[in-house]
């Protein structure tokens, strides 16, 4: 029953959001303004980017790419030197080179996730390849 309600809120909003084109009242606005759904006059210079959505998806993604690839290669510099100086002691030693082999782990799950998505915008939406 729930779900139902649910739909029928969602449908009477989208039924009153795109009913505006029959509206009785018309919405004059100021110059430099341009009408929107549900009679909102909106500036048609309003500073955003005009930056498409996959151009933004895929430089967040890279962006976070490049900041996990230099958190994993930091934290595989730290287990390098805990290597260095555990000085013959076998547990302290085991540690660090699981650490190790999890931050290079992690270095080549990011080099692919990086290389995957640009592949697909490259392939969906036509955005410049990796090469």
């Amino acid at each position: 029953m729930s779900i139902l309600r649910h739909i029928l809120y969602f449908s009477i909003v989208l039924a009153a959001f795109f009913s505006t084109e029959n509206a009785h009242a018309q919405v004059v606005c100021p110059p430099g303004a341009e009408t929107k759904l549900a009679g909102v006059c909106v500036a048609s210079n309003t500073g955003l980017s005009e930056t498409g959505l996959s151009q933004i998806l895929t430089t967040f993604v890279s962006w976070l790419a490049f900041t996990f690839g230099s958190i994993a290669i930091i934290i595989l510099i730290v287990c390098g030197f805990q290597y260095l100086f555990a000085g013959g002691d076998d547990s302290q030693a085991e540690n660090a080179k699981s650490c190790m082999k999890w931050a290079v782990v992690g270095i080549i799950v990011v080099g692919l996730s990086w290389t995957v998505v640009r592949t697909l915008a490259w392939l969906m939406f036509g955005l410049p390849p990796l090469w």
